[in-house]
């Protein structure tokens, strides 16, 4: 069961661009709407207002293989987009750099 995205980890962070298509949605679930597409260009980078736990999402066409993360972030931009969508390494020193900042 996810944990509840009442567990919010506010701290502002560059995420970078996005690697592939990414759905943006109205909160850290699946089965929120979708309100916005971003599409790769790594002239556009984004920014969070921090994270939370929701749906575990699976993504198996990253190059660097098999990304899995029940991690979403709220953008700067609003709505929310899991954590796939971004570099495994950004993502990584994000969830680090949070974690030391507790």
């Amino acid at each position: 069961m996810p944990r509840s995205h009442e567990e919010f980890t506010a701290g502002p962070s560059r995420l970078g661009p996005v690697w592939r298509d990414a759905n943006v949605r109205s909160g850290p679930s699946l089965e929120s709407p979708v309100i916005r597409l971003l599409l790769p260009d790594a002239a556009v980078g984004y920014e969070a207002e921090g994270w939370s736990f929701g749906d575990e999402v699976v993504e198996g066409e990253h190059h660097g293989g098999v990304i899995t993360s029940s991690v979403w972030f709220r953008l700067a931009i609003g709505g929310w987009s899991s954590a796939v969508n971004f570099e495994p390494e950004t993502v990584a020193a994000v969830l680090a750099e949070s974690a030391t900042a507790a």
